[in-house]
């Protein structure tokens, strides 16, 4: 038990650790969840083999950046111990809530989750929420389920660069096949009505495990041909259960859930922007009296008090900037 918990808290302190370092990089973070293996239950740390931490973060653009009309941010930082630090701005992020993304979904149910206090109590909601988010549109979310499964399916032999020993070896890479086998469990169990929740964890840990190794059933080596075969197969089956479920169902789409996530992206741009445009103006009041010819005597008291009245002191979090004083 104490070393479940150990493992626990060193994973809980790499994301931690993911959103310092995008903070310190100058990122106004809202919040850095976990994504991959320990999500699903597939995380191993043994002396020969140690899970990553990859986290995905959703990001605000400031002022300048609407000003400036720049592109919403999306880029994946490598750090230095080669976990990756996915950052999106919240608008690319929202966006992949709303066309039922699996692979951001799963944020939603992550147990490792750093929140920014200052919007802590205007994202929660979401998190809150997230069953309904899931299934707002339960056929697109089926679709994207069989989409993610045929990308691994056609991922299973190709030689990108972080895993060409691998293909060299084995010709194949049997994380995407476990993923195949993954989505096919998860579509399965979701069509039984489990939970999402419960869905994301596996049931199937020793196989899926195994695949991952390049390994059988039995954990004996899995060529190429036989890998091959049953990814085709899982990735065929998703695809049945995925048609049959849209066919014999009238899921329709809830629009209140856009609708909610729209809201609370705006209120949470619209908190960040006006804090921009805040810190702004003082930057202007402050530099006022650099190009100011003739200065009345009291500038500096009438300076002062225009700062004091536009500023807004540091707090937790969004609420306290509305409690009685």
């Amino acid at each position: 038990m104490n070393e479940i918990k150990n493992y626990k808290a060193t994973i809980a302190a790499r994301v931690q650790e993911h959103y310092d370092y995008l903070v310190a990089a100058g990122y106004e973070v809202v919040f850095t969840a976990l994504q991959g293996s320990q999500n699903y239950g597939l995380d191993e740390y043994s002396n020969e083999y140690q899970s990553d931490v990859d986290t995905k973060s959703a990001i605000l653009p400031s002022l300048e950046d609407f000003i400036r009309a720049k592109p919403p941010i999306s880029t994946t930082i490598v750090l230095d111990n080669e976990e990756h630090a996915e950052v999106k701005d919240i608008r690319v992020m929202f966006e992949m809530f709303k066309k039922e993304n699996i692979s951001y979904i799963e944020l939603l149910y992550s147990d490792y989750i750093v929140f920014n206090p200052k919007y802590k109590e205007l994202i929660k909601p979401i998190f809150n929420c997230r069953d309904k988010i899931a299934t707002a549109d339960t056929a697109q979310f089926l679709k994207c389920i069989a989409g993610m499964a045929y990308e691994k399916n056609k991922a299973l032999c190709h030689p990108y660069p972080g895993i060409i020993e691998k293909i060299e070896k084995y010709g194949y890479d049997g994380k995407q096949l476990s993923h195949c086998v993954r989505l096919y469990e998860f579509i399965t169990r979701f069509a039984a009505g489990t939970p999402v929740a419960a869905a994301y964890k596996t049931n199937k840990r020793e196989l899926l495990m195994n695949y991952k190794k390049q390994l059988n059933e039995e954990g004996l080596p899995l060529s190429k041909d036989e890998a091959i075969v049953l990814s085709e197969s899982y990735c065929a089956e998703v695809k049945c259960i995925k048609d049959k479920l849209i066919k014999e169902n009238n899921y329709g789409v809830d629009e209140a859930a856009a609708l909610f996530l729209d809201e609370i992206k705006a209120m949470i741009l619209k908190f960040k922007i006006t804090e921009d445009v805040r810190a702004d103006m003082i930057v202007n009041v402050k530099s006022l009296g650099n190009w100011m010819v003739e200065k009345d005597d009291d500038f500096e008291k009438k300076q002062q008090e225009m700062i004091d009245r536009i500023k807004v002191s540091p707090l937790d979090n969004f609420w306290d900037y509305y409690k009685e004083k």
